[in-house]
């Protein structure tokens, strides 16, 4: 239940906090500071409370001045030492204690301009109360609340605010009629799981099929290229995967309108096979499935259909709608029949573009290339790209001195759907960025400075999920908000499909849960990429975050949940539904070690040799070993050692020995998480 601070309700009755923690202790509610909440049940009760006295007092007021007015020569009542004390006590409360403003997550060197105290000083005085921290570490809101009780200060909490680059930069919309739009090629992005010949796929398309075959030869680093397939062609976009596809979606750049998914005939859907159809799916691409390997002796093209199905990808020949094309990128078999499928698809979705104006696009890489200079790989979108053109993308500008095709062949005009290099930037481009051509290149420049003085004050690390978290639940309690997405990851395929199940009967009139995502494993960058592309909450059961994930998912203000037990997760997404979830604090993460090799030692047995690799270690800490991910123990650091001596507490960077209590199955590679209690309010 959401509960309000008593500084809160203080400010709403015109009266000091001090008064409210004394009346809240008063009536049996155990509170210490203005910053401790109330829930709404206790509020009511000391704000009734408060009222009743104020009447009380009113009233003993005009008693007094009655009194004072019929008989001037009594003597004056005198109030008890007790009352005296307790009055002291509120003044002195009310002059010494100031309420300041901070940002939640502060960190010492932020709160030094806020408080007027040297950040060096913040830090010593957190080391001594019991918190090791750098002057640029972010802080709980429980240690800011401790440090400052020490400067007599109370915080109030205001949230960071959050600038994402895709609302800096908007991206510029264009509207067309509709007699202006004529069928453009089809952008292409192929997607699979590893070892599943994506990249013989593409080699094979590339090298056999492509536009003006192989005259010029390919440049070393080939974006997008495109092939001679039907009326128009076919242009594909070589991204490394499903990460890139996500990141640039996350930035606003739509680049692509079909997914091509390389499935192994001899492996079957694998982890990553399940990541690229989801991704695909929260972007709303059509898909088109290559089934690969065919050749193999091996090969089951049945069993692979039958597996999509599962995820609700039904091939044609089993009355869906997904195209299967089986194909073999080692010898070519099945080839031509996918490029002919991709181009019908193609025709389905009418893809059109107006031809006839001021190009744009979206810049697929850039790089830095010797008598070169800089060169971006963009596909063109809309208009026609023509040398001489001046262009702004992001905080760069260009005079398009010169364009070259795949197979460096020099080009003149780019209509929509294709891709081409581009040679004249001042800078390299961001991948993922919009490009728009304008009349000058006074105007380019223009754009791309302002551009580039908004960029200047943007910092990625300034997403916060306590941000993230209060905007989605405004957004809720306001109505404006129609759906929760989730990813899921457990450490079982019994366990994702019970919570799945749990999630879905959560969903309400109003608000529905969506999975964007389920699967067994740990939590990884990928799927933070992709709660980042999706907006939505990563939910772990029985896994926790890599080092990696952990971080970007901190830096993006992406909230990661993890749970032990089903109904507590399933009780935290009920009050997301009800506009009341609040940030978990039950434990903080201090530190992370990563196990180098182990021993055995007298007393303790297995002993970890490790190295922490962030925060601390410190002795009967709670401790987590993961191993891929995965939890597979939870304890406590029963022994620790620096050397041959007894240490309490290790720091980032430096090696130890870790005992475990009563765990003996420590392996080399195995990741502890060294967690600390924290306060709930």
């Amino acid at each position: 239940m959401a509960k309000k601070r008593i500084h809160q309700i203080a400010k709403e009755l015109d009266v000091a906090s001090a008064d409210i923690v004394f009346l809240s202790n008063e009536l049996g509610i155990e509170v210490k500071t203005a910053s401790s909440g109330l829930t709404p049940d206790e509020e009511e009760l000391v704000v009734l409370a408060f009222k009743e006295k104020n009447m009380s007092n009113e009233s003993t007021q005009n008693d007094e001045v009655s009194t004072t007015v019929v008989s001037t020569n009594e003597p004056e009542v005198s109030t008890t030492e007790d009352d005296e004390d307790i009055s002291k006590e509120t003044i002195l409360e009310e002059k010494e204690i100031d309420i300041v403003e901070v940002i939640t997550g502060s960190t010492p060197e932020e709160l030094s301009d806020v408080i007027n105290i040297e950040a060096t000083q913040i830090v010593g005085d957190l080391m001594s109360l019991g918190i090791m921290q750098s002057m640029t570490s972010e802080l709980s809101d429980e240690e800011i609340e401790k440090l400052l009780e020490k400067y007599d200060l109370l915080p109030e909490f205001i949230d960071r605010v959050v600038i994402k680059r895709s609302e800096i930069i908007e991206l510029q919309e264009f509207e067309d009629d509709e007699e202006n739009l004529s069928t453009r090629s089809p952008i292409i992005t192929v997607m699979g799981h590893v070892d599943h010949g994506k990249t013989s796929l593409l080699d094979y398309i590339r090298n056999e099929k492509v536009a003006d075959g192989e005259a010029g030869g390919i440049t070393q680093h080939v974006g997008a290229y495109k092939v001679d397939s039907g009326e128009l062609g076919i242009t594909f976009i070589d991204t490394p995967g499903h990460e890139a596809f996500t990141q640039m979606r996350a930035r606003g750049a739509n680049v692509t309108d079909i997914v091509v998914l390389v499935v192994a005939a001899d492996d079957g859907i694998m982890p990553q096979t399940i990541e690229a159809i989801n991704h695909s799916k929260a972007a709303g691409v059509p898909i088109v499935v290559a089934v690969n390997k065919c050749d193999l002796p091996d090969a089951n093209p049945a069993l692979v259909k039958a597996d999509l199905t599962k995820y609700e990808i039904i091939a044609e020949d089993l009355g869906g709608d997904t195209p299967v094309v089986e194909v073999s990128a080692l010898k070519g078999d099945g080839v031509d029949d996918l490029l002919e499928t991709l181009s019908l698809v193609a025709e389905i979705e009418e893809l059109k573009s107006n031809p006839n104006t001021n190009a744009s696009g979206y810049i697929i890489e850039s790089r830095m290339e010797v008598g070169r200079g800089n060169v971006a790989t963009v596909v063109v979108t809309r208009g026609t790209l023509k040398q001489g053109d001046f262009l702004y993308a992001g905080g760069a500008f260009c005079r398009v001195k010169s364009m070259f095709d795949h197979t460096n062949k020099v080009l003149n005009n780019v209509i929509p759907g294709s891709p081409v290099d581009i040679i004249g930037w001042d800078e390299s481009p961001n991948s993922g960025d919009q490009f728009v051509a304008v009349k000058n290149q006074k105007e380019a420049k223009s754009k791309a400075d302002q551009n580039k003085t908004v960029l200047k004050d943007f910092d990625s690390s300034s997403y916060t999920v306590q941000s993230r978290v209060s905007e989605m639940m405004k957004l809720l309690q306001e109505g404006e908000l129609n759906t929760i997405n989730v990813i899921l990851k457990a450490d079982t395929n019994g366990s994702v499909e019970a919570i799945k199940d749990g999630l879905l009967k959560l969903s309400s009139d109003e608000v529905q849960i969506q999975i964007v995502h389920a699967a067994v494993g740990g939590i990884v960058l990928s799927d933070v990429d992709l709660a980042g592309a999706t907006s939505s909450l990563i939910v772990g059961f029985n896994v926790r975050p890599d080092s990696q994930a952990r971080n970007m998912a901190q830096s993006k203000g992406i909230d990661v949940r993890t749970y032990q037990i089903i109904y507590e997760l399933l009780d935290d997404i009920t009050e997301a539904l009800q506009g009341e979830m609040t940030i978990k604090t039950e434990e903080a993460v201090i530190g992370m070690v990563e196990v180098r090799t182990t021993f055995r030692a007298p007393k303790v047995g297995v002993v970890a040799g490790s190295v922490v690799t962030e925060g601390r270690v410190e002795i009967d800490s709670k401790a987590r070993l993961l191993r891929n991910g995965v939890v597979v123990y939870e304890g406590t650091v029963t022994s620790l050692r620096r050397f041959k001596d007894n240490v309490e507490r290790v720091l980032e960077g430096l090696e130890c020995g870790i005992g475990l209590t009563d765990y003996k199955d420590i392996k080399e590679g195995d990741v502890i998480e060294i967690l600390g209690e924290v306060e709930i309010k």
